[in-house]
């Protein structure tokens, strides 16, 4: 089990203060207001650039690091967020509750049906994480934590897909990735 705490202590997972790249691209896919729930949210850079942009926001995350800090930010940026320290193992997400959920850098497999049951309908997910080819270019290297081939596809092929790649791309560093936007029907 990481230690979470120790590592954004350590500094070793700060976060830039821009929103991911995929979300700012996408932004005009997503509905113009409503709650979001940002999974895994670290530090809240995501949340944050969602609440500046009058969303409702909820972000989630097993460090309460990550969590003090983002609380900072979005106090200092003057927005409301409502951040949640809890362990998405055991994390109950409220049925049908969100116009959005975001998910970056974590794959939690059993967290898919929670996500699919938490979106109202109608509601879009934008997923983005690490795929097994990222063993060969760093971390993460764990494959429990890596998608395979066309598995993010798969795991929302009852969604109307909006918008989806997949391969090795080059961001602020090189990464394997799949991304993906897609509606609740």
């Amino acid at each position: 089990m990481l230690d979470w705490d120790a590592r954004y202590s350590s500094g070793e997972y700060s976060s830039t203060k821009r929103p991911s790249r995929l979300l700012a691209e996408l932004f005009y896919l997503l509905p113009k207001k409503g709650r979001v729930l940002d999974i895994a949210c670290g530090e809240g850079r995501n949340a944050l650039f969602l609440a500046e942009n009058d969303y409702d926001a909820d972000a989630i995350d097993i460090s309460g690091v990550a969590i003090e800090r983002g609380r900072l930010l979005a106090a200092k940026s003057g927005v409301k967020i409502n951040f949640i320290h809890a362990d998405l193992e055991s994390y109950k997400i409220p049925a049908k509750t969100y116009d959005l959920i975001i998910n970056f850098n974590y794959l939690q497999r059993t967290l898919v049906p929670k996500i699919k049951k938490g979106l109202k309908k109608g509601g879009v997910i934008i997923f983005e994480t690490f795929t097994l080819e990222q063993q060969k270019i760093g971390p993460p290297k764990n494959p429990s934590f890596l998608l395979k081939p066309n598995e993010l596809l798969k795991l929302f092929k009852d969604f109307h897909i909006l918008f989806y790649r997949e391969g090795i791309f080059k961001e602020r560093k090189k990464k394997a990735i799949a991304s993906l936007a897609a509606k609740k029907p």
